[in-house]
């Protein structure tokens, strides 16, 4: 019976404390882009070197590699020791991909878009659906936005291409 008690008397010392978080929250802003802009973004681009590397896919002798919320990294992995650059995706928004035959699914913002990849050197879009995915979320569950921002205050037929942190 004594041990009912005991938590009760723990708990009585944190009563009327001010709860702070231990590690300050991130801030982080939304990179936001035109609806317009956002339709004729993706375009097939020289290789660049990989920065912030998400998802791999491998397709027959290709490697897709996601680079977060800026495209794919295309690489002919015909020699897995060394594989060859061969173009970067520009893809705004991007954080997915999936390929099946010689078509690349891949999110931009909030629509999912169809590349043809028959020529890896030279892909093209074939097909969109606008706001078929939910918009991007913060890179992190709990954080804190800047000062000033307030979402529904954003321009109109913005659309969300990623998150950047903002330093305090």
């Amino acid at each position: 019976m004594r041990l009912l008690y005991l938590p009760i008397l723990l708990m009585g010392g944190c009563w009327g404390q001010p709860v702070e978080p231990m590690v300050p929250l991130p801030n982080y802003r939304p990179v936001l882009m035109s609806r317009q802009q956002l339709e004729a973004s993706v375009a097939g681009q020289a290789p660049r070197p990989l920065q912030v590397p998400g998802k791999i896919f491998v397709s027959n002798r290709y490697l897709f590699i996601n680079e977060q919320y800026q495209g794919i990294h295309i690489y002919d992995n015909a020699d897995p020791v060394k594989p060859t650059e061969v173009r970067f995706l520009r893809i705004p928004g991007n954080v997915d991909l999936a390929v099946r035959g010689s078509l690349l699914y891949a999110d931009n913002g909030p629509d999912l878009v169809v590349i043809d990849i028959s020529d890896p050197a030279q892909v093209r879009e074939v097909g969109r659906t606008r706001n078929a995915l939910p918009e991007l979320a913060a890179p992190v569950r709990f954080f804190s936005m800047p000062a000033g921002f307030n979402p529904a205050n954003r321009p109109a037929n913005s659309v969300i291409v990623g998150w950047e942190k903002v330093k305090p």
